[in-house]
């Protein structure tokens, strides 16, 4: 058993995980993930897929990021990330290449 205090996730390559995840920490997400995950930052490796509803304060997509997400503070798209869905954020940053589409909201 690995001793971890701050409470990361980490869904690995090849992992299909399913349901609802609230991780205090980090959640890396290699994998994919269906479902809902709300943690202090995630970020979606250029491998990971999440579907559902994502929530936290900093969010780093390099993957792909379906439906619902919500970052309370930044939402970082890298040239290969791709999100689509209901979009809220309070500070955006999109590397040329990266593509957000659906209904965005700008969190004051």
């Amino acid at each position: 058993m690995v001793n971890n205090p701050k409470g990361d996730l980490f869904v690995g390559s090849g992992v299909k995980m399913t349901g609802t995840v609230v991780a205090p920490g980090l959640a890396e997400i290699d994998g994919a993930f269906d479902g809902v995950i709300k943690a202090q930052s995630i970020n979606v490796t250029a491998r990971g897929v999440i579907n559902g509803t994502t929530e936290a304060k900093h969010i780093r997509v390099e993957g792909q990021v379906n439906q619902t997400l919500t970052a309370e503070g930044t939402l970082l798209i890298e040239s290969t990330g791709r999100v689509n869905g209901d979009i809220s954020y309070a500070d955006l940053e999109i590397r040329r290449g990266g593509d957000i589409q659906g209904s965005i909201t700008i969190i004051k």
